[in-house]
């Protein structure tokens, strides 16, 4: 009883806190507004640092004092707790991030949201557990049970919307590639079709060729830009796009006719998938029969058995 009165104490108190920093919000200091541009004039008046550090140099800290005290513990907790989870390091953690379409979650944000999930859901345990079971064994069950998934959900929901954006992409790789061979057979380049088609298009393959269009803008070459492109990307047709791309910046030829061909083939491949996924479906509709109607049809059937063997009125 008196851990659920320390609990409750402590989320009220909690709750009192971050009500009252939401109604009063604490006053940045004057230095801290003017430490940029201060920094700045430092430098290129030669202080031994180059502009391009500048940013990181001055960056502000916006952190309250208690995460600046506390954080590098937490950060070390969420980095242990995501090599036991996910087993991945912070590039391949990047990558899959970047696959999912979540391209301003960093894998500190992820880590650190994987953390706190699973300390939230350690708690509910913990707590369900003293109030039901009232046994080491009981919390000890019941925080293993709601833990591991709150450390799990944020595993989970990138690989959704990573299958989720596959899909997506394999339905709209034959529709761009048609798209970029129309422009090319009425006379573009093929960095001004990719350039006309993302003007108008919308999807992700769009916007990863839009992303490349803006490394070829800041001066990466077409071909490296697509053969990264075709690295990164969740889906393989998408990557076959990409890598025909890349080896027609490369070689040049009539890119028109290769990519109506691609076009046509990843068509194919989209209209076998649809038909096995609808066959697959058809099947599933069958466990009902088999499992409700089917012992019923038997019944009725087996009723009539004893007066077909034995007769009788």
């Amino acid at each position: 009883m008196t851990f659920q009165v320390f609990l409750a104490a402590l989320a009220a108190t909690a709750l009192a806190v971050s009500v009252s920093r939401q109604l009063v919000p604490p006053r940045r200091s004057l230095n801290v507004r003017l430490r940029p541009y201060a920094a700045l004039s430092r430098s290129r008046l030669g202080t031994g640092y180059a502009d391009v550090s500048v940013s990181a140099i001055t960056r502000v800290d916006e952190r309250s004092s208690l995460m600046r005290v506390f954080g590098p513990v937490l950060e070390i907790m969420a980095e242990k707790l995501g090599n036991v989870v996910d087993a991945a390091d912070a590039e391949t953690l990047s990558l899959r991030l970047r696959q999912a379409g979540f391209r301003d979650v960093r894998p500190e944000q992820y880590r650190m949201r994987q953390l706190v999930y699973a300390l939230a859901g350690l708690v509910i345990g913990v707590f369900i557990g003293l109030t039901v079971m009232k046994s080491f064994a009981g919390v000890a069950l019941m925080a293993f049970c709601f833990g591991f998934p709150g450390a799990t959900i944020q595993r989970t929901r990138v690989q959704k919307a990573i299958d989720v954006r596959r899909d997506r992409m394999r339905s709209e790789a034959y529709t761009v590639a048609q798209l970029l061979a129309v422009h090319v057979r009425t006379g573009h380049g093929p960095v001004e079709a990719v350039r006309s088609v993302c003007a108008l298009g919308r999807g992700p393959v769009v916007a990863e060729l839009r992303e490349a269009l803006t490394w070829i803008s800041g001066g990466t070459s077409p071909q490296r830009a697509y053969e990264k492109l075709a690295e990164s990307t969740p889906e393989p047709s998408a990557s076959r796009l990409y890598r025909l791309l890349s080896a027609s910046s490369r070689s040049g030829g009539d890119i028109g006719r290769a990519l109506l061909a691609i076009s046509n083939d990843l068509r194919a491949e989209r209209r076998e998938e649809l038909a096995r996924h609808a066959l697959k479906r058809g099947s599933a509709m069958l466990i009902p029969l088999i499992i409700f109607i089917a012992p019923v049809m038997v019944l009725f059937v087996g009723a009539a058995i004893p007066h077909l063997i034995f007769g009788g009125n």
